[in-house]
C-alpha cells in the first residue's frame, strides 16, 4: 500500500470516522432534547451505570476511555455541573474521588442505550456479520499494537527513533 496516499493512513481514516461517529450521537442526543450531554458523557454514564457495583474513580475512566488526566477532570467536571454524577471523597483517601450516577444520569440510562443501539446498527446496516467480525478482529489487532507502540515510545529504549531517523 502507498504510506504517501492519505487514503491509507490508518490514524487519519480512524480520526474522520470518529468525528462523524461522534458527531451522528451528538445530533441524536440533540433531537432527542438532550442537549447538555455529549457523546462522550453518554459513554462514561454507561460505564457508571455498567460499573454500579463497583468503585469507579476517575483514573478508571482515564484507563477505560484512554483519555488524559486534565481531559477527564474537565468532562467530569462538566458532567457534575449538569446534575449527571456525584463525585465524593473516598474515606481512605481525600485525593481519590469515587464516581456514582445522579438520578439524573440514571434516568437518562436507557434512553442513551437506544440511541447507542440505534446508532450503532444503523451505521452498521449493509455490513454482514461476518465482515463485522473481521472488522472488530483487525481492530483489537491495531489496539493491541498500538498500546505496546506506546509502552514502547514511553519507555527508556529510545532505539524507536531510529526507525523514522535512520542516522
Amino acid at each position: 500500500m502507498d504510506g504517501g496516499n492519505s487514503k491509507f493512513h490508518m490514524g487519519h481514516r480512524i480520526r474522520k470516522l470518529d468525528n462523524m461517529l461522534k458527531r451522528n450521537m451528538q445530533l441524536a442526543l440533540n433531537g432527542l432534547g438532550v442537549d447538555e450531554m455529549t457523546a462522550m458523557n453518554g459513554f462514561i454514564i454507561q460505564y457508571l451505570h455498567h460499573h454500579a457495583d463497583q468503585i469507579i474513580y476517575q483514573r478508571d475512566i482515564e484507563r477505560e476511555f484512554k483519555i488524559g488526566r486534565s481531559a477527564v477532570t474537565n468532562i467530569l467536571t462538566r458532567m457534575e455541573e449538569n446534575g449527571f454524577i456525584h463525585r465524593e471523597t473516598d474515606g481512605s483517601d481525600a485525593r481519590l474521588k469515587r464516581l456514582t450516577l445522579t438520578d439524573k444520569g440514571e434516568e437518562q440510562c436507557q434512553l442513551l442505550h437506544d440511541t447507542f443501539v440505534w446508532l450503532n446498527s444503523s451505521q452498521m446496516e449493509g455490513i454482514s456479520d461476518e465482515e463485522q467480525e473481521r472488522f472488530f478482529a483487525v481492530l483489537e489487532k491495531i489496539e493491541g499494537n498500538a498500546g505496546r507502540l506506546a509502552a514502547r515510545i514511553l519507555g527508556e529504549d529510545d532505539s524507536w527513533i531510529r526507525e523514522i531517523r535512520p542516522r
